[in-house]
C-alpha cells in the first residue's frame, strides 16, 4: 500500500522534475556501457531505484512530503519538504536504514532465485556483489550517506542537531580522503582500484555541498523548533553557557524534540540569570547570531 500510494506521488509530479540523477551517477553509467558492461549498468540503475523507494516509502509512511528523488552513484537521496528530516531522530534514523535493508532484502531474494534455478549464477553473484557495495558504502558514518544520517540522529540529542550534523560532516571529508588515497595508491601500485577513487571523489564532493549549505540547514532547522507546538509534555535539557559565549554557541548545541533552558554564568560561575528556548531562537530572529550573551542581556 505504501509503495503503490508512492509510486503514483512520483508519476504525478515526474513531469515536475522532481527525479534527478546526479552528474557522477550519470557518468558512471556511461564509463560502464563503454566499457560493454551494459548488464551491470542496468542493475546498479535498478538496485539504486529500490534502495532510494526504501527510503521514500518509509518517509512518505512517517508522513514526509517527498519533494525530489536525486539518484546517486551507490544511493540516493530523499528531499523533504521543508527539510524536516533531521528534526526527529528517530524518523530520521528510520528513514536512513530503510534504504540498506532494501539492498539486503534484495540479496535473500536472489538467492532465492538462485536456488529455484531462474538465475545463473554469475548473475547472481553480480546482483549480490553490488547489493552489498551499497550497503556498505552507504553505511559508512558520513553524511549524506545513511551511515551519517544514523550517526546524526544518534549524537543530535547528546551534543545538538547542528553539532552532530558538523561531526558527521567532517567524518566525510576524513573518509572520503581515505578512499581517494586508497584509490591513487592502488594505481601506484599496479592494482588500480577505480572504485575506490570515484566513491572517494563523490563523497569529497557531497560533504563539501552539505557544508555549503549548512548556515541554510541551521536556519531551517532553528525555524522548525521556533514554530513547533507541542501536542504533550517534552523532556526539558538544561544547559550551561558563560556570559562571553554568543547566541549560536548556544543554539549550536540544541537537540530536536527537547526544550532547553540555559543557564548563563557569570565570571564566578554564579547563575546570572535563566533564559528559555523560545527567548534564545527569538535572538537568532532578530539578528543576533554573533551577540554574546552579556550584550544581549544588558541591551
Amino acid at each position: 500500500m505504501i509503495r503503490r500510494r508512492f509510486w503514483r506521488m512520483l508519476v504525478h509530479r515526474r513531469r515536475a522534475g522532481h527525479i534527478r540523477l546526479h552528474p557522477l551517477f550519470v557518468a558512471l553509467m556511461v564509463v560502464a556501457v563503454a566499457a560493454g558492461l551494459w548488464q551491470t549498468a542496468v542493475v546498479l540503475f535498478l538496485l539504486v531505484v529500490l534502495h532510494e523507494l526504501g527510503h521514500a516509502a518509509v518517509a512518505h509512511h512517517l508522513g514526509y512530503t517527498v519533494e525530489e528523488v536525486l539518484l546517486l552513484p551507490f544511493g540516493g537521496v530523499a528531499k523533504l519538504g521543508y527539510g524536516r528530516i533531521g528534526f526527529a531522530p528517530r524518523h530520521e534514523a528510520l528513514i536512513a536504514v530503510a534504504g540498506p535493508l532494501v539492498n539486503l532484502v534484495m540479496t535473500g531474494f536472489a538467492l532465492v532465485l538462485r536456488a529455484v534455478h531462474v538465475w545463473s549464477a554469475s548473475f547472481t553473484h553480480l546482483v549480490n556483489t553490488i547489493n552489498l557495495w551499497i550497503v556498505i558504502f552507504n553505511l559508512l558514518p558520513a553524511l549524506p550517506l545513511d551511515g551519517g544520517r544514523m550517526l546524526r540522529a544518534a549524537r543530535s540529542r547528546r551534543i545538538g542537531y547542528l553539532q552532530a550534523t558538523r561531526e558527521a560532516t567532517r567524518m566525510a571529508f576524513v573518509l572520503a580522503t581515505v578512499l581517494v588515497l586508497l584509490g591513487v595508491v592502488s594505481f601506484w601500485a599496479g592494482y588500480p582500484h577505480l572504485g575506490a577513487l570515484i566513491l572517494g571523489v563523490f563523497l569529497l564532493l557531497s560533504a563539501w555541498e552539505q557544508r555549503r549549505q549548512s548556515r541554510m540547514e541551521a536556519v531551517r532547522f532553528l525555524d522548525a523548533k521556533r514554530r513547533q507546538r507541542w501536542a504533550r509534555p517534552q523532556t526539558v535539557r538544561a544547559l550551561a553557557a558563560p556570559e562571553e559565549a554568543t547566541i549560536r554557541d548556544v543554539v549550536e548545541r540544541f537537540a530536536p524534540d527537547r526544550y532547553h533552558m540555559v543557564y548563563v554564568l557569570d565570571e564566578q560561575r554564579m547563575v546570572r540569570t535563566v533564559l528559555e528556548e523560545d527567548e534564545v531562537l527569538d535572538a537568532v530572529f532578530q539578528g543576533r547570531w554573533l551577540t554574546p550573551l552579556r550584550e544581549w542581556l544588558e541591551r
